[in-house]
Order: C-alpha cells, then sequence, then structure tokens
C-alpha cells in the first residue's frame, strides 16, 4: 500500500514515525519562516502548490495529512476525492486548543467531513469529533526510533534537557526561574531561538543553555546523555511528543500534572504543577530516582509500543483499509523520510 503523510512543517517527529510505521513517506513541506503569521498567505499558497506536486508525483493509496494548519488539507481533500485515495487527517491538539485556530473550527469540521477518518491524540477530542459524525482512532502513542546520534560535550553536573518550541502553552519562564533553584544541575532548552522572547535569552540562568534548533543527530545525542527529561504544559488534553522521545530512550520525565498525561506517563514520571517551585523539586524527584525511574521507563515503552500497534491497525480498519503496516513496530527508521 502507497502512502504518503503531508505535513506543512519543517520538522514532525510525530509524523514521520506514523508513516515509517505503514511502510509510507514523510513529506515535510515549508516554505518562508517558521511561526510568522504575516508570511502565512504566500507560504500556504506555496505549499498547497507543493502538496499537489507531491501527491500527482507518489499517487497514494491512502493520504494522511497532519493539521492545523487546516489548510494543508484542502490540496490532499481535493486530490484525493479526483483520485480515489482514501484520506485521513491527523488533528494535532492546537487545532482545537490553540486560540489561533480555533475560530476556524467551522471549516475544521467542514474539511473532517469529507475525510475517511480523523486521527485524534486523546478519548477527550475523540468524543468532540464524534459529535461531527466523523469515524475518529486515537492514536496517542507513537514509537520513536533515535539512532545513536552524536554525543553533546561533557558535562560535569546532572545534564537535564528540556525539550521545548517556545510554543504558546509552553511555561518557558517557570522553567528558567526553576533552572535557577536547581543550580546542581546543567539545563538544556531547545527550539529555534528565533521564536523566544528577547528577555528569555537576556536573562537566562548561567547554569541554562538555548541550544537553537538542533539537527537530527544532534537532538538524539543531546537527549541520550540526558540524566532527566522536562515536557511541560500550561494546556489541558495536550499530549507530549517529547515525553514520547524520553520514553524511547527510558530517560526519567518531568512532565506537567494533567489527568491524560498522568494516565499515559504512569510510572518512570514525575507530574508537576507549571509553577517554578514545582518544577524545581520535580527535577530534584527525578534526578534522585534516576536508576528506579529509567528501568519504569522501559518497561512502559513496551505497553504503549503494543498499544499503538493494535491502534495503528484500527485507524486502517475504519479507514477502509485491511492491510497491515509494512515496517515492524519497534524497528522503526528515519531513514526512508525525506524532506522537502
Amino acid at each position: 500500500m502507497r502512502s504518503s503523510f503531508i505535513t506543512w512543517y519543517p520538522y514532525c517527529r510525530r509524523s514521520d514515525a506514523i508513516a515509517a510505521a505503514l511502510g509510507g513517506t514523510s513529506r515535510l513541506i515549508h516554505y518562508l519562516s517558521f511561526k510568522r503569521p504575516l508570511q502565512a498567505p504566500l507560504k500556504y499558497v506555496l505549499q498547497a502548490v507543493a502538496t499537489l506536486r507531491t501527491l500527482r508525483h507518489e499517487q497514494p493509496e491512502l493520504i494522511l495529512v497532519a493539521v492545523p494548519p487546516i489548510f494543508a488539507a484542502l490540496p490532499a481533500v481535493w486530490y484525493a476525492r479526483r483520485h480515489g485515495a482514501r484520506i485521513v487527517v491527523d488533528a494535532h491538539t492546537g487545532i482545537f486548543a490553540h486560540t489561533r485556530w480555533r475560530w476556524l473550527m467551522p471549516l475544521t469540521r467542514a474539511v473532517c467531513a469529507r475525510v475517511d477518518a480523523v486521527v485524534v491524540t486523546n478519548a477527550h477530542l475523540q468524543r468532540q469529533v464524534a459529535t461531527w459524525g466523523v469515524p475518529s482512532v486515537v492514536i496517542g502513542d507513537v514509537p520513536v526510533h533515535f539512532g545513536p546520534g552524536r554525543p553533546p560535550e561533557a558535562c560535569d553536573r546532572p545534564r537535564v534537557v528540556v525539550v521545548n518550541t517556545f510554543s504558546v502553552d509552553e511555561p518557558v519562564e517557570a522553567i528558567l526561574a526553576a533552572a535557577r533553584a536547581v543550580g546542581e544541575a546543567q539545563f538544556f532548552v531547545t527550539g529555534d531561538v528565533r521564536a523566544a522572547r528577547a528577555v528569555w535569552l537576556k536573562d537566562r540562568p548561567t547554569n541554562l543553555t538555548f541550544t537553537g534548533f538542533l539537527s537530527e543527530e544532534e537532538y538524539a545525542g543531546l537527549l541520550r546523555a540526558a540524566d532527566a527529561v522536562v515536557v511541560l504544559t500550561t494546556y489541558d488534553h495536550t499530549m507530549q511528543r517529547g515525553a514520547y522521545e524520553a520514553l524511547a530512550l527510558g530517560k526519567p520525565l518531568v512532565t506537567s500534572d494533567w489527568p491524560l498525561l498522568r494516565d499515559t506517563f504512569s510510572r518512570g514520571t514525575v507530574h508537576v504543577r507549571n509553577t517554578p517551585a514545582a518544577i524545581a523539586a520535580g527535577i530534584r524527584e527525578a534526578l534522585a530516582g534516576r536508576e528506579r525511574l529509567g528501568a519504569e521507563m522501559q518497561g512502559l515503552r513496551h505497553e504503549r509500543g503494543a498499544l499503538f500497534a493494535t491502534r495503528l491497525a484500527e485507524l486502517l480498519r475504519v479507514a477502509g483499509l485491511q492491510a497491515a503496516p509494512d515496517a515492524a513496530i519497534g524497528e522503526l527508521s528515519l531513514a526512508n523520510i525525506t524532506r522537502r
């Protein structure tokens, strides 16, 4: 079965992993600058043209498309309906939760009414999609495979990696304050600093480094070297991709204390409120118990991997495709991923 996963982002490990599990290709289509709203009209036109060109070249039987932005689905739906392909929308939490996208909910509903299935990250969102009369499948967990990566420079203190993109739901100020309080550790905060506030960069604590955007090799090496991984969100019902990455490597995790995250990351994890004091205490707890928490994460990884295989098979059934995944779960590789 030929499948193509279209994502209008410069990177998306969730799309990469699902595409790899289906034996298909992940097409990351992105032009101009990232997170620059004024460029969106021109950027979306360019990306729509590139999407149609990609689909015409690959002629997939199954098209998956990640939203937001919901506009990414428009050329994919048009192509699918003209060429008889099945189409699935992978609806990230932001399409429902972020103010930037909520005002487009009528368009989102209209688009989803014309696809074969919608993928959501949790049961709360599935209940919302159910009111639209659209078949849906929950795929929260997506197994991740990392290569050996490039080891970072040596660090003489425990290494805390904060997986971050400077999105509106990330409590960056609280993380900076927590880093000041945990002076015995060295913090590495990922994410393209062009999206960061100038005051964060200027007033960072001395034990914190903003890494900037990292290559896949650099990112894998940094996570492998982590003594604890921190991934936080101020939005309820938001699944954390960085938390899956900690799970994949068996790293102790510190994440926000929301019911969804507490249920998904039930072991190997310290759940905290998004306040400086709570984050600092959680990091200290994770570092002190890193061996026990790491072992718990290893066991949890096997359980969640089996769940992913079940949900992926369900997706194919709901979308009207009975074929089994072509790639073995647990042996996913980024080698067949192409970026535009």
